[in-house]
């Protein structure tokens, strides 16, 4: 009898133990980027409209990034009068073509002027369709929507309309069902990524990375984008270690020059991506690098 049961608990107990053995799936896998072949993990800041010479948040920039083979493109995005988002960056602290974008139609806006190379203001609809658009977007390139803080002066400083922006294009993305291939950027400070961490990352299931460096046990589900000096100075609180322990993402920011690069390549295997002025200096030196 006791042979018998030996005999039916011992396969078992085999499986058990074959179990123990297989490979078990990294921590937080959703949160490493997909990178397809040729692809580097750098994102172009505006498009790399630096490098490009093209008008930044355009759609002729973001197509140079793609054309490059970079993993991501960044744009600033910003809320209209009429509940649309707009792609561009604000000058002098809030003004799109001379213009408070909040308090004006995507119409007005378009009508006060645009882009140098004749293109007209871009929507985030208008990106979403480059970017879903598998010909023109081979390798699967993802946006970065920065979300400017705008701001006046230093007594006014109003968050809603940042928050406007998000809640919005939060709906976009959603109706595009391109959840997949956009992230948030949202500013320094505790305002806004308090009031929107969860909206986004829980129940629209975008990605969301903060820019504020301070403990990694305060990101949660989020990531990091950082600028380098934050983390790689003379007189840091964080290393990347300390990032790459806590498995949180980590992006780092401001890297256009060969020292810079120098400086932040060592760690690009362990980071989420690199961001630059000048994505295509920063690919060819990864490559030189043999990555």
């Amino acid at each position: 009898m006791i042979k018998r049961v030996l005999a039916l608990i011992l396969p078992f107990a085999l499986s058990l133990s074959s179990c123990d053995k297989l490979p078990q799936t990294p921590p937080n896998e959703s949160k490493k980027p997909i990178v397809s072949e040729g692809v580097y993990k750098v994102v172009a800041h505006r498009g790399g409209y630096l490098e490009c010479n093209r008008p930044d948040c355009s759609i002729s920039s973001l197509k140079y990034a793609i054309g490059i083979g970079c993993w991501g493109s960044e744009c600033d995005i910003c809320i209209t009068g009429d509940n649309n988002v707009l792609v561009a960056h604000p000058r002098s602290g809030y003004l799109i073509n001379g213009l408070t974008p909040y308090d004006h139609t995507l119409s007005e806006l378009r009508a006060a002027g645009k882009l140098a190379n004749g293109e007209q203001l871009p929507t985030l609809q208008d990106f979403l369709e480059v970017i879903l658009d598998k010909e023109q977007n081979p390798n699967g390139m993802i946006l970065q929507l920065d979300c400017k803080r705008l701001v006046k002066n230093e007594k006014e400083i109003d968050v809603n309309h940042t928050i406007r922006a998000i809640k919005r294009a939060c709906e976009i993305v959603q109706e595009m069902k391109a959840q997949k291939m956009v992230e948030f950027l949202i500013p320094t400070g505790t305002d806004i990524f308090n009031s929107v961490n969860d909206l986004v990352i829980n129940e629209y299931g975008i990605y969301l990375a903060w820019a504020t460096c301070t403990n990694p046990a305060r990101y949660g589900k989020a990531g990091a984008q950082l600028n380098y000096t934050k983390v790689l100075g003379s007189s840091t609180t964080y290393t990347p270690q300390d990032y790459f322990a806590a498995d949180v993402p980590l992006v780092l920011y401001g890297v256009d020059d060969d020292a810079q690069m120098e400086l932040v390549i060592p760690y690009y295997n362990n980071l989420r991506a690199i961001f630059s002025n000048y994505p295509a200096a920063l690919i060819k030196k990864l490559k030189s690098k043999g990555y």
